[in-house]
C-alpha cells in the first residue's frame, strides 16, 4: 500500500506541471498575485501561449523585452528558488523567424534550450526547470532568424 501512495506522489510531482489547463474564465488562479494587464499585442500572444504551455503557473517577474538584429545574443539574470518548479517562454514580433532560449544555472552550465525553429521558444516543455537550491540563472536570448522585437516571461509554479 505505500507504495502505490508513493508511486502517485512521484507521479503526481512530475507530470503535476503539465497537467490540462485549467478552465480559467477570469484567468485567475486561486493564491496567485493579480496579473497586469499585457503592454501590446506581443505580450497579450505571450500570454496566450503561457496559457497552453504553462498551465498551473503564474508570471514570475515582469516580463523582458528588447529588439534584436540578426545573430544578436541578450542576457538577462533571473533567480530561481528550491520549492517551485520553472518555464521560460518567448515571442517573437512582426520579423522575427527564429528567436532561441537557453537557460545556465549558476555555475554556467547549459541547462536547456530551445531547439526549434520558429519566433516562439519554450524552455521547460519535456520537463520544468526545479532548482534544488536558490540562485541567479542567466537566460540568454538569441536572434537566430529575422530581427524584430520579442518578450521573455518566466513562470512559475504556485
Amino acid at each position: 500500500m505505500k507504495s502505490t501512495v508513493a508511486v502517485g506522489l512521484v507521479a503526481l510531482a512530475l507530470f503535476g506541471c503539465d497537467a490540462a489547463a485549467p478552465s480559467r474564465d477570469d484567468d485567475v488562479i486561486e493564491g496567485a498575485p493579480p496579473v497586469p494587464e499585457p503592454a501590446d499585442a506581443l505580450e497579450a500572444r505571450l500570454r496566450e501561449l503561457g496559457r497552453e504551455r504553462a498551465p498551473y503557473m503564474i508570471l514570475d517577474e515582469a516580463s523582458t523585452r528588447g529588439e534584436a538584429a540578426r545573430g544578436d545574443v541578450r542576457d538577462v539574470s533571473h533567480v530561481l528558488h528550491p520549492g517551485w518548479c520553472y518555464k521560460i517562454l518567448g515571442a517573437g514580433g512582426e520579423g522575427v523567424e527564429d528567436l532561441d532560449l537557453r537557460i545556465y544555472d549558476p555555475n554556467d552550465v547549459l541547462l536547456q534550450r530551445d531547439t526549434t525553429r520558429d519566433p516562439d521558444p519554450y524552455i521547460g516543455q519535456m520537463r520544468p526547470i526545479c532548482p534544488s537550491e536558490s540562485g541567479t540563472y542567466r537566460i540568454q536570448i538569441r536572434m537566430v532568424e529575422g530581427a524584430g522585437a520579442y518578450v521573455v516571461q518566466v513562470y512559475r509554479s504556485i
